[in-house]
């Protein structure tokens, strides 16, 4: 399978990671599916730090896998939007049948990472 195209920071096809282990993602990957494909227990995705942070950094995490994964803030600096929250640290999907097919996106705003939770899962915020 070819590598997939790049220009700047734009992946004109996007790269799918799977993870079965923790992982902190880099700002390099931004654009970047990650799955917890393979996972044997519930895994978490640490987002980066944000100090230089380029606006529009971006990840998608994918459920795959029923052990479920979390998305964490890089430092728990309070800064990922979700619903009725400004200032969470986590987002957590841990609802066994309702893990498989749920997926998150992170966009960098130069403040906060705006969430955006797709395919009807059950997240916990914290």
């Amino acid at each position: 399978m070819p590598a997939p195209s790049k220009q700047g920071a734009e992946t004109y096809q996007p790269r799918i990671i799977p993870k079965s282990a923790s992982y902190t993602v880099t700002a390099d990957e931004s654009g970047c599916i990650f799955t917890n494909r393979g996972g044997t227990v519930a895994i978490t995705f640490t987002l980066p730090a944000v100090t230089g942070l380029p606006i529009g950094t971006n990840y998608t995490f994918y459920g795959v896998s029923a052990t479920g994964y979390t998305v964490a803030s890089n430092g728990s600096l309070d800064n990922i939007v979700v619903q009725n929250d400004a200032t969470a640290d986590t987002i957590t999907f841990t609802t066994t049948s309702r893990i498989i097919g749920t997926a998150c996106r992170v966009i960098w705003d130069g403040t906060a990472w705006l969430s955006f939770i797709f395919a009807g899962g059950t997240a916990a915020y914290a």
